[in-house]
């Protein structure tokens, strides 16, 4: 009896497990069966081309002809500058003139202690004195000889001992004469003067000080004629050639003046590996004075229009410079190969492939996907340059 409680028992524990495993398994099937309903709808739903487009920003092609320029900083330097210095040597007594100070051709500038100079010059004219005296009784002497030679009462050499010496008498005058006036000229130099109109630009030695002859005292500029020097570097050499150049003071605009080359140095320089480069300032004025800062130009007529982009509009996979130029409709756009005419800061100036009034892609080139749609969100304006 015992024993068929049991196997009931057992049968009714298998009977309640195998309906919980029944109500599991039509669970997780009505689930997946959901699942399966469910991407089946998502399936038929359809997908718009505004959830998948590629927003983009687009500019207009606007061709044009204008001038590529280049820029450089320059310096308003004197075609001419002189160091002036005395032509003896002496202590130099005081300095006349200063830094900025103008000067006329002629002005005195300097001045040497001239005690020694008029010690000479006196000497000299003493010698000369002497050497005349001495002339006029050697020729006194000749002139007499002469009488006495005609006469019979001197022989002949006597006559030539005499006209000898007076032949040597005039050349000591002579050379006396030259002293004299050697010395004229040293007292002379003990004063410095300017050789030309100019301005002060250094000062190069003080009163007080024992100079050399020929060492300088002070530099003057002539302000006639004027140059603006400036560095250019030697992979634009060439823009020399090829480009008409202008240059304007730093703080005004207004003002132009053009610019011709005078010289330009034959080396690179080392650390800059730039050109000095000297142009000559045509029409100058007033304002352009010495020392002042200025923006050097040069403007060349590009040859063929060129269209302005910003550089993230241009597209180089290796293949060739392009840009994305959306399509009639605005939803696609088409890849068109361009030229690079030139590269002006964050601007490239493009030519060929485009019309006037296209629209291409400005910005993120690189990101576009030709397969799918785009979408324009802003229009911008053409790319200054």
């Amino acid at each position: 009896m015992a024993g068929t409680r049991s196997r009931v028992r057992t049968w009714l524990i298998a009977a309640a497990c195998g309906t919980i495993m029944l109500a599991g398994g039509a669970a997780y099937l009505q689930r997946d069966l959901i699942s399966l309903s469910l991407a089946g709808e998502h399936a038929e739903d359809p997908i718009t081309p505004a959830e998948t487009a590629q927003p983009v920003r687009v500019s207009r092609i606007t061709w044009s002809r204008p001038a590529a320029e280049a820029t450089f900083t320059g310096v308003v330097r004197p075609h001419h500058e002189a160091d002036l210095s005395f032509r003896a040597s002496g202590k130099l007594l005081e300095r006349l003139v200063s830094v900025g100070d103008r000067v006329t051709a002629g002005q005195e500038v300097a001045r040497l202690d001239p005690a020694d100079a008029h010690l000479d010059l006196e000497s000299a004219e003493a010698d000369l004195a002497a050497a005349r005296a001495e002339l006029a009784r050697a020729e006194a002497e000749a002139a007499r000889s002469q009488r006495l030679l005609a006469a019979g009462h001197v022989s002949p050499a006597a006559h030539e001992r005499a006209a000898t010496v007076a032949a040597e008498a005039r050349g000591r005058a002579a050379r006396a004469l030259r002293a004299r006036d050697l010395a004229a000229n040293r007292l002379d130099y003990m004063v410095l003067r300017a050789s030309s109109d100019g301005i002060v630009t250094r000062e190069l030695a003080e009163g007080g000080q024992v100079v050399a002859a020929g060492q300088a005292i002070v530099s003057v500029a002539r302000t006639d004629q004027l140059d603006v020097v400036f560095a250019l570097p030697e992979h634009k050499r060439d823009i020399l050639e090829e480009a008409r150049a202008t240059a304007r003071l730093w703080d005004e605009n207004s003002v132009r003046y053009g610019l011709e080359l005078r010289d330009v140095s034959p080396d690179v320089e080392p650390a800059t590996r730039t050109y000095r480069v000297r142009m000559a300032v045509q029409d100058a004025d007033p304002r352009l004075t010495l020392g002042r800062t200025v923006t050097v130009t040069f403007a060349a007529a590009v040859e063929q229009p060129v269209a302005a982009l910003p550089l993230a509009a241009v597209l180089n996979d290796g293949s060739g410079a392009a840009v994305w130029k959306l399509e009639p409709g605005g939803a696609r756009v088409t890849r068109v190969p361009v030229e690079i005419a030139a590269l002006e800061g964050t601007v490239a100036l493009i030519r060929g492939g485009l019309s006037d009034g296209d629209l291409v892609v400005s910005l993120g080139a690189h990101k576009i996907d030709p397969a799918r749609a785009v979408r324009v969100v802003e229009t911008a304006t053409a790319a200054q340059y």
